[in-house]
C-alpha cells in the first residue's frame, strides 16, 4: 500500500511536469498566437420605413481580424460581408423577416441580436386609413337644378361608399370594397344611374370596375379592374397630398373647399338647409389623383345611360370618317382628318387632336385630347389624358359673371371624400 505522503509527493511532481509544459508559473496565453474571440459593442437596431424604402443596418464590434455575414430569417445574404447592410426594398412580404450578423475572427465568432425592418405608413396613409378605418368613406355625384323643383327622372344627388377592411401597410395590395350608386335619404326625386366609365385598352373597350389599393412610398396607388375582363388592369391612378379636415356647427360655416367642391349643394339655400348642423364627428379627406400612363377614355356619340355600352359615332373607316368631319356638340368642333395624328393604339387605328378639347366642356383641370378609334367596323370617340396629369372633375363659379364658361368657373385641383357622419349631415339638410 503506498502512503499518503507518497501520494501527496507524485501529485506535486505531476503538477511541476504540467506548469513546466505550459512555460513556467506567467500562467494564461501569453505565448498563444490566437485572438481573442470578437465581441459585439453596438448591436444593430430595428428601423421602419416607408414602403418601397431601404433600410442600413449597421454593426460595431470589437477584435482583430473580423468577418461579417449577414443573415435573414438565418440564411446568409450573399454579398452582405460587411459592418454595414443595406436591404433591397421593403415591401409588405418583408414584414416578420429578422436580420443578425455573424462576426468572425480565429477566435471564434460571435451572433447578433435579431432585429426588424418594419414598414411605418406616411402622413398621407395615416389620413387615409384614419378616414376609412372601421366604416367607409363617400363620395357625391349630382345633377341638380339651380332652381326648383327638382326634377325626378332628370336630377339626382347619388352617393357612392368605398371600404377598406385591411391596411395596405402590411397586407399588401386589397380591394376597395364599393356599393352601387345609392340616391341619398331615398325619397322622391329618383335619377338614372349614372353610366359607367370606360376606357380603350388592350384593343378593347373596357368599364371600370373593381378598384385594387396598394402603397408605394409615402403615396396611394389605386389600379382598376376591368369590369368586364376582371384579370385586366385597365386605369392607374396615384393619390397623394392628403388632407384630413372635421366639419363642425352649422352648413353655413362649411369650409370653403368642402362647399366650392360641392358647389350646386352650398351655392343657395334651394338644395341644403344650411341652418342645419353637422353631425358629431362629421369629416372629411381631400387628396390629389394623378393619371399614370396614358389614359384613352370612351365617351358615347350619342346619349344613352346603357350600362354595358358605348354607342359609335357611325360606321366605315375611321380615315374616311374624319376626312368627311365627325362633329363634336360638346366640344362645339367639328373634327377633320387634318386635326389630328392618325395612329394605332393596342393594334387599334385611334386619331387624337392636335389641340386640347376646350375647358368649357370638359370642367376638369385635367388637359383632354379629342380621340376617335376604329373598332368592329365602328367609330368611336374619346378622350387621351396624358400620364402625370391631374384626374379631378369639380369646379365652382367664381365669376358669375365671366364672358365664357371657362371664364365663369374654377376648377379644383383636388378631390374629396367624406365619412359617414358628413353624409348623414347632408342628407338630413337637403330639401327634396
Amino acid at each position: 500500500m503506498i502512503s499518503a505522503e507518497r501520494k501527496k509527493a507524485a501529485i506535486v511532481a505531476a503538477l511541476s511536469l504540467v506548469v513546466a509544459a505550459c512555460g513556467g508559473g506567467g500562467g494564461g496565453d501569453s505565448g498563444s498566437n490566437t485572438p481573442a474571440k470578437p465581441a459585439i459593442a453596438t448591436q444593430p437596431d430595428s428601423i421602419a420605413v416607408l414602403t418601397d424604402g431601404t433600410a442600413t443596418l449597421t454593426v460595431a464590434a470589437t477584435g482583430t481580424g473580423l468577418s461579417y455575414q449577414w443573415q435573414k430569417n438565418g440564411a446568409d445574404i450573399v454579398g452582405a460581408t460587411s459592418a454595414s447592410y443595406q436591404t433591397p426594398a421593403i415591401t409588405f412580404v418583408d414584414q416578420d423577416n429578422l436580420y443578425t450578423v455573424v462576426v468572425t475572427n480565429a477566435g471564434g465568432k460571435v451572433t447578433s441580436v435579431p432585429v426588424m425592418v418594419t414598414l411605418k405608413p406616411s402622413p398621407n396613409q395615416k389620413a387615409f386609413e384614419d378616414l376609412y378605418k372601421g366604416s367607409s368613406s363617400y363620395k357625391l355625384t349630382w345633377n341638380l337644378s339651380p332652381t326648383p323643383p327638382q326634377v325626378s327622372g332628370t336630377n339626382y344627388l347619388f352617393y357612392d361608399d368605398e371600404g377598406l377592411h385591411v391596411s395596405p401597410l402590411t397586407k399588401g395590395p386589397q380591394i376597395l370594397s364599393q356599393s352601387p350608386k345609392s340616391s341619398l335619404g331615398g325619397g322622391s326625386l329618383i335619377g338614372p344611374d349614372p353610366k359607367g366609365r370606360a376606357v380603350l385598352k388592350n384593343g378593347g373597350i373596357h368599364f371600370l370596375g373593381t378598384e385594387i389599393l396598394s402603397y408605394v412610398g409615402g403615396d396611394l396607388r389605386v389600379d382598376t379592374r376591368s369590369r368586364n375582363n376582371p384579370g385586366v388592369i385597365v386605369a392607374t391612378e396615384i393619390r397623394s397630398n392628403y388632407e384630413a379636415a372635421t366639419l363642425t356647427g352649422g352648413l353655413a360655416a362649411t369650409p370653403d373647399d368642402f362647399a366650392h367642391f360641392h358647389y350646386p349643394l352650398f351655392a343657395g339655400t334651394v338644395i341644403l338647409d344650411t341652418s342645419r348642423t353637422y353631425v358629431a364627428g362629421a369629416a372629411y379627406i381631400k387628396y390629389t389623383r394623378t393619371n399614370k400612363g396614358d389614359r384613352y377614355n370612351v365617351f358615347d356619340c350619342f346619349a344613352s345611360v346603357s350600362a354595358d355600352t358605348m354607342l359609335p359615332c357611325g360606321s366605315g373607316s375611321l380615315g374616311d370618317l374624319l376626312t368627311a368631319g365627325i362633329s363634336s356638340g360638346s366640344d362645339g368642333t367639328t373634327y377633320f382628318l387634318a386635326d389630328g395624328v392618325l395612329g394605332t393604339v393596342d393594334g387599334r387605328p385611334v386619331w387624337v387632336a392636335n389641340k386640347p378639347r376646350p375647358v368649357s366642356a370638359t370642367l376638369n383641370s385635367a388637359v383632354q385630347y379629342r380621340i376617335y378609334f376604329e373598332l368592329n367596323g365602328n367609330v368611336y370617340t374619346g378622350a387621351l389624358v396624358k400620364d402625370g396629369e391631374a384626374l379631378v372633375g369639380s369646379s365652382y363659379v367664381s365669376n358669375p359673371n365671366g364672358a365664357t364658361p371657362a371664364d365663369r368657373i374654377t376648377l379644383l385641383p383636388f378631390d374629396i371624400r367624406m365619412n359617414k357622419a358628413a353624409l348623414d349631415s347632408i342628407a338630413t339638410a337637403k330639401k327634396f
